[in-house]
């Protein structure tokens, strides 16, 4: 035991590929992940602490748990990402854990309880490189067809964990409160090129004509949260509801790089241009807008129960996450400010804003006992795109994400052991609707124009599919168990 825990404690640093902007990509627990999610009105376990602190009045046996998503491949296929049958795809693979959590009495009192826990809530690396050359006919003071070469190239993490406590207070048999509070450390790492190329035929009456667009930035973010939650239970229904606040701010910096440059395109802008700049140290701040999560468990059979969970999640305006405020260097220094306008609009260079929509998930779940010692759950949720301006743009940086909402259905079962252990082993699948969304450059499409970026426009398809297998280990069921107990 030892040893599974120090494997934790190194593992909760490893990446896994969750998602980037969708809030129930992950559930924590293999018990709430198992049952869609639908833990608000409190399932009897550890997840308890995260999920609604309230409920952890009616959680009887104290216990420490260690989730892990033991194996994980997520395979992306985007069709069309880059102009017709210029395809983007990629296959992931990981294995980190989730949840370390526990819950204890408080002291002598039979009304009071103490929960906490350490979660891995956002793990996310995607990145993608592409080459495409061509011959098009492209500038038209030149014959013949040239050579045109398009590279594109993305990298994008996101590391989340939330760490905190939670107490709760039974009012009588039936009604508890509670509140929860968390530490958040947030860490995003984004580069995302683009650089298109042109070639004259005869290379030795023309040159080389290139639009090139660079974005980088790193930034890490410390805030907190509170979620207040009350539960209610009988003997065959319960009740729960999670409010999770907005985040405040604590401390965060970032780094941010920029150049965008254009060579030999005279007919576009009269002129070649380059405007590049760079900011160190900058104040970072991150906002997470809040949610509602209201769910109900209901007992169908003598030995069944069907879990619901729909959560609420706010929509926040336009905000700088870090905004460095400078002018940045421009190249002829005399350049016309309706070239920068019409390219750049009215921003600051290095400043990087997001924007939220409001999305509702739910998810509902199934379990039986199949026998004293063997339990069975089914789940399935939803998993809404948040993100509400997923595209990239030349206008201002913004992070191109996943454009698509996700679906994950799950299977588990559960044993449980003479020796105060109960192992449950499950596993999830994850998948997205093929459906149509807009891509931002064209490979196929090169004009002088469009500024070699091609026309873009719908046409675009993604399709992913993931798979994970879940397993738990909750020890220490029936008697007082510590932190010190876990690990010897």
């Amino acid at each position: 035991m030892r040893l599974l825990f120090t494997v934790f404690l190194l593992g909760i640093f490893t990446h896994t590929f969750a998602q980037d902007y969708h809030q129930w990509s992950e559930h924590f627990g293999a018990r709430a992940s198992l049952l869609g999610g639908a833990a608000t009105a409190g399932l009897g376990d550890n997840a308890t602490a995260y999920y609604n602190s309230a409920a952890m009045a009616f959680v009887e046996d104290p216990s420490l748990s260690i989730s892990v998503n033991a194996y994980r491949i997520r395979h992306l296929k985007t069709t069309n990402a880059l102009g017709a049958g210029i395809n983007l795809k990629g296959t992931q693979l990981s294995t980190a854990p989730n949840l370390i959590a526990g819950i204890i009495p408080f002291g002598k009192s039979d009304k009071l309880r103490l929960g906490y826990a350490l979660i891995s809530r956002r793990n996310y690396t995607a990145k993608y490189d592409y080459l495409h050359e061509a011959d098009y006919e492209i500038i038209a003071e030149t014959e013949g067809e040239e050579r045109f070469i398009g590279s594109y190239n993305l990298f994008h993490s996101i590391i989340e964990y939330w760490g905190g406590f939670g107490v709760s207070y039974k009012v009588n048999d039936e009604l508890s409160f509670g509140i929860a509070h968390y530490g958040i450390y947030r860490e995003v790492k984004y580069a995302n090129n683009y650089e298109m190329s042109v070639l004259p035929s005869d290379r030795s009456l023309g040159t080389a004509s290139s639009v090139r667009s660079n974005i980088s930035f790193n930034y890490w973010n410390v805030k907190g949260v509170f979620k207040p939650s009350a539960a209610y239970r009988r003997e065959n229904i319960k009740l729960g509801v999670t409010l999770t606040t907005p985040t405040f701010n604590i401390l965060g910096e970032a780094d941010v790089s920029r150049n965008y440059s254009i060579r030999g395109l005279d007919q576009l802008l009269g002129t070649d241009i380059t405007i590049i700049d760079r900011a160190e140290n900058v104040k970072t701040i991150h906002k997470e807008h809040g949610s509602l999560a209201i769910g109900a468990s209901y007992k169908i059979l003598e030995n069944s129960w069907i879990h619901f969970t729909n959560e609420m999640f706010f929509s926040g305006k336009s905000y700088f996450v870090f905004d460095p405020d400078k002018s940045p260097n421009t190249y002829p220094a005399e350049i016309d400010p309706a070239i920068t306008y019409r390219f750049f609009g009215e921003q600051n260079f290095l400043a990087y804003s997001e924007q939220t929509r409001a999305v509702s998930n739910f998810g509902i779940g199934f379990e039986s006992e199949l026998s004293s010692v063997w339990d069975i759950y089914f789940g399935f949720r939803t998993d809404f795109l948040y993100n509400d301006k997923p595209y990239y743009t030349f206008n201002t940086i913004r992070i191109e994400s996943s454009k698509w909402n996700l679906y994950h259905a799950s299977l588990g079962m559960v044993h449980q052991t003479k020796s105060h252990k109960t192992y449950t082993i499950g596993v999830e699948c994850g998948f997205t609707p093929s459906k149509e969304y807009y891509n931002v450059a064209d490979f196929r499409t090169p004009s002088i124009e469009n500024g070699l970026l091609g026309n873009g426009g719908s046409g675009a398809f993604a399709r992913q599919i993931s798979f994970k297998i879940l397993l738990e280990i909750e020890v220490g069921k029936g008697r007082d168990v510590t932190i010190e107990d876990i690990i010897e």
